[in-house]
């Protein structure tokens, strides 16, 4: 993302035959070796997305619309109405929300999984292609969001120069990335929550995700560190991983059963302990997410930028 060419540092991953190469100048770190474009789609099978792409549990599937419905308030302040493209749209939940508020949604998926909920329950438009390489649309967007799928990219900065040229002059870009420079990431190594190889390709940070921006005529105008639907469950499950229990169990059983990869009964043990000390993880986790905001250092950064 800087540009330079000094010689990288690598860490082991948690998936067996990976690691992650960081650029000691700008911090960006990179999967190694990187998914081919015609194996990576064996990373995102049925199951990742759940049944009728509900992923999470009654209690919590309430708290991810809640989120979504958020996530179009926020666009809403800052976007006048008008086409506004979501690139990793999901399940459309925040499209839907700004149909509600008078905008034109459209949505882009790499795969018919992903999108089935969007486009055969919601009736939105959403294309299942590549972004970098569906054809081009010049000036037409009022905004256009990566939230949490910038990562996802094999060509991170292709995409970003894609959605400057979709956006109309003025238009807002809004990208939500794991921060690869956070304290959570530099104590937590390869057991923190939100490194996710290979599915991410990159492991952006401040500076890295700044560079890019900036070669491509964005003007930043705000940084957040605080994501209360991301940061302490980052901070929580991260803290689980590092104790040794079953990587990322908690998240599976918080799953819906049809997108789960493990049961209570497959680790009865580690699922009571995880139970047991839930109560004092969520307390430190929330103390934390509240200190690493402060001093502007949260596990997860969102960005709104316009185009100059």
């Amino acid at each position: 993302m800087c540009g330079r060419d000094a010689p990288e540092t690598s860490s082991a991953s948690v998936e067996p035959g990976f690691e992650i190469r960081r650029c000691p100048d700008c911090g960006l770190g990179r999967t190694w070796p990187a998914p081919p474009p015609d194996e990576i789609s064996k990373w995102y099978p049925e199951q990742y997305y759940g049944k009728g792409n509900v992923r999470f549990n009654p209690i919590f599937e309430r708290l991810v619309r809640w989120f979504r419905r958020r996530r179009a308030a926020v666009i809403h302040n800052r976007v006048p109405r008008g086409p506004v493209l979501d690139v990793g749209c999901g399940r459309g939940l925040m499209l839907a929300y700004l149909r509600d508020l008078g905008y034109e949604p459209h949505g882009v998926e790499f795969s018919d999984a992903a999108a089935h909920h969007a486009r055969h329950t919601l009736g939105l438009s959403v294309a299942v292609d590549d972004f970098v390489l569906m054809p081009r649309e010049r000036d037409r967007y009022n905004a256009v969001v990566f939230w949490h799928s910038l990562e996802h990219f094999s060509n991170p900065v292709a995409a970003i120069s894609r959605a400057h040229e979709s956006l109309k002059p003025g238009g807002m870009l809004c990208v939500a990335v794991p921060n690869y420079d956070s304290w959570q990431a530099r104590l937590f190594g390869r057991w923190w929550f939100h490194l996710d190889v290979p599915r991410h390709y990159f492991h952006f940070g401040a500076r890295s995700l700044e560079a890019v921006l900036s070669r491509h005529r964005f003007r930043v105008v705000q940084w957040d560190h605080f994501s209360f639907e991301q940061n302490p469950y980052g901070i929580m499950q991260s803290l689980y991983n590092a104790l040794g229990l079953r990587y990322n169990l908690l998240y599976s059983l918080l799953k819906d059963r049809s997108a789960r990869d493990v049961e209570f009964r497959h680790h009865p043990f580690q699922s009571a302990l995880a139970a047991l000390l839930l109560p004092a993880f969520l307390a430190l986790a929330l103390g934390l997410s509240l200190a690493e905001t402060m001093m502007r250092d949260g596990g997860t950064i969102e960005v709104y930028a316009f185009k100059e």
